[in-house]
This record gives C-alpha cells, structure tokens and sequence, in this order.
C-alpha cells in the first residue's frame, strides 16, 4: 500500500478529513508534523499538504510554512516526481515555494491574493468565504490527481478561505498555463458554465482558477476542499493520486518563466494627508513569527509591525473624529502615533488592490458623513539588522509583490 504523508503545520486543521480521504481511496495516510527530523520524508511515496491556518497566517497565509525546513525536503522529493497535493492553506504553502506554477528555480511567479467578490463590475465584498461551490476538471489525465476523470462533469466542494485568488504579474504566464493546462480545474456553475462574477468565482481569481498544477503534473494547488467533500460523490483528485503512485507518469511540458521582482521605490505621502501608525501595546505575534522565520534562515533581525493608515479628508478634527468612531484603532489595546517611527530600515506594504483601505473608507465615510473621505491601508515593517536588508526582502517574507506593493520609507 502506498504510504502518503499528511504535512501538518500549527494551525493546520484538516488534517483527520485529509487522512481519511487518503484512506478511502486504497492508501496509508500519515500525519507527518513540521517538527519532525525532514528526511524522513523521503520513505513516503507521496504528501499532501492540509488546510487550516499555518502558524496562524502570520505575514501572509502560507508565507512562514513555505519557509519551513520541511518544505526544502518538499521541493527535493517533487523533484523526483512524486505526487504533491496542497489542499487551500496547502496550495497557499505551494504558491509561496514556488512549486506552483513550477518554472526552474521555483522563483515566485504567481500570488493567492486576498478574496474580492465581483458581480457586474461591482465589488460586493472581500475577505473569508465559506460556501459549496462547483468546479470542473479541464484537464482529465493530465496530473497525478486527475488521471481517474474522463469529462468535466461539475462537483460541488466545500470552500472556506480569504486568500484564494490566483492572481499574477508576469506577462504571458496565464496563456502558458492555459497552453500546457497547468489550469487544472476551474469555478462554474452546476451545469459547467464559466462565469467570472460572483458567486460562480467566488475569490476573483483569473481565469477561474480553483487549482494549478506544475508542468510535470505531481504537483497541484487546489483551493477549495476535496476532501471534506463527504456528502456527495468523493472527487476522484485521491484516487487518481494513488493511481499515479502505482505508475508514475510525468508529462513534459515546460513552463520557463523568471521573477519579475520591481524596483523598490520610496514612499512618499499625498499632499494633504494624515498618516496614522498603530501598533499593539501588547507583544506583537505577527512580528515576533517573522522574526523567528527569519532567524531560522540565519538572519539576526528585530521586527517591528505598524498598521499603517493614509487618510484624506476635509473634515476639521480629523484625528479626533477617527478616534472616537474607534473603527482604525483600539485604544484600549493598541498604541497611536502621527510621525512615521524611524529604523534602521522600514518598508510600507500595501496590497496591489487595496479593499481593506477601500472598505473603512465606505464605512468611515457613512459613518462620520464625509464623501471626500478615503483612506489606504497597509503594514509598515521596521528592521533592526546589520545583515544585508537585499538578502532578507530576497526572501519576500514581507511581501509577495503579485499581490503588493513593497515601499521603502
């Protein structure tokens, strides 16, 4: 019987539901957890990685799993061609490696982007989602997980995620993937219309994409969950794993494509703009995480995360009446300043689509009668280190810049 580890994270959390789909369907499935020795790795025929929230989505969801030491003997055994499943926070961990879309080198080519939902050009809401929705298969044995479908018939599978939106910024990349049917399986509705607006799409994400794969096919990132999917037919994405493992098949396809990682440029404030820096009075987890991945990379650094608001608006009292609609910051919990906190370095991330700072500007604007109102938001990051800040931003721990934008203050 073929022996298939499922990967486990802090915060993983469907870990049993992924073990027992692995079983169902004729293989021994493992829990392996992140502080096991590695190499252990390499008695097992094939991984999948769980859904849940890895180290509690700290930075960004899968950004610290995919700089965990278990995830470098990941990369060695894909490369021998052995099946890996990344399921939701799994293909989050896969994206971020590199492994998915999978061009040479694994350079970062591609981002899980924060949910919008859009219907009609009209933005109706982001963040978490939790719902049914159909996909189908648009590449019947083409991967190791879809070597047992035969058409594109829909299947209803549970989603439940806030960063699922595949999204990129290097030109020529989706009519690649389309062309090698790295696209695995796409949102439609129940009779396997393709539609692009919400609730068909549910995350935004291109081409209604609901999983990638690499161009040999072992690798895929899905995000919604086959393997809660027990109401209905079992999607047949663990089967065919195990067919694949009783006869591997790679394909040849090639996918060459390098990162497109942009100059960093430095910020500066609009004119006419009050700038609002907060941070937690309490120890900062968030930080303190990065700050750990870091220093297991071999950095010796200290974080400081600030969330960072830039406000315009014509109304006089400006900070006060923020303040007392309490909806940027908790006084109780957290600390206000107006001047930008200085550092050795400090860089200003911002998501490329900015619905966080979108959605308080339309609820600060009802709520304090001012359609002049808008507000961007983002994370400043401040680094203590005397080792090379380009070697550290290299590992983009702060940033995935498919999805944001990183600024030097």
């Amino acid at each position: 019987m073929k022996k298939v580890a499922v990967i486990e994270f802090p915060g993983t959390n469907s870990e049993y539901e992924t073990r027992r789909a692995v079983c169902e369907a004729g293989m021994d499935g493992q829990f392996f957890r992140w502080n096991q020795k590695p190499a252990e790795l390499d008695s097992f025929d094939g991984f999948v990685i769980a859904g849940g929230f890895a180290y509690e989505d700290r930075g960004r969801s899968g950004v610290i799993a995919s700089m965990d030491p278990i995830m470098t003997e990941i990369l060695v055994q894909a490369a021998k061609g052995k099946p890996v499943l990344g399921i939701c926070n799994g293909a989050q961990v896969l994206v971020e490696t590199g492994l998915i879309p999978g061009s040479p080198g694994n350079p970062l080519l591609m981002s899980l982007a924060r949910n919008k939902r859009v219907k009609n050009g009209e933005l109706l809401g982001t963040g978490f989602y939790n719902e049914n929705v159909y996909i189908k298969c648009e590449a019947p044995g083409r991967t190791a997980f879809t070597l047992d479908y035969t058409d594109a018939t829909p299947e209803l599978v549970p989603a439940a995620h806030g960063e699922g939106r595949f999204t990129t910024s290097i030109p020529g990349l989706l009519e690649k993937l389309r062309e090698n049917s790295q696209i695995v399986f796409r949102y439609c509705d129940e009779n396997g219309k393709i539609d692009s607006d919400f609730p068909i799409n549910p995350n935004g994400a291109i081409d209604n994409a609901a999983a990638i794969c690499n161009p040999a096919g072992n690798v895929m990132a899905i995000m919604p969950h086959p393997e809660r999917a027990f109401v209905i037919p079992m999607p047949k994405i663990f089967s065919s794993m195990r067919q694949y493992m009783e006869n591997p098949t790679p394909k040849n396809f090639v996918l060459d494509f390098s990162d497109n990682k942009p100059t960093i440029e430095t910020y500066a404030a609009p004119a006419n703009t009050l700038q609002i820096f907060v941070s937690l009075k309490i120890t900062d987890n968030e930080a303190q995480t990065l700050q750990n991945a870091l220093a297991h990379k071999g950095f010796n650094v200290k974080l400081q995360r600030f969330v960072h608001y830039e406000v315009s608006s014509t109304l006089p009292n400006l900070f006060e009446e923020l303040s007392k609609s309490g909806e940027l910051w908790n006084s109780n919990k957290e600390l206000v300043v107006t001047t930008t906190p200085t550092a050795n370095h400090s860089f200003l991330v911002r998501d490329i689509e900015d619905s966080s700072g979108a959605s308080k500007t339309t609820k600060l604007r009802h709520h304090l009668n001012d359609t002049s109102l808008k507000i961007s938001q983002g994370t400043l990051w401040q680094i203590e280190t005397t080792d090379d800040i380009n070697e550290i931003l290299a590992t983009n721990i702060f940033a995935n810049h498919h999805a944001q934008i990183l600024l030097k203050i």
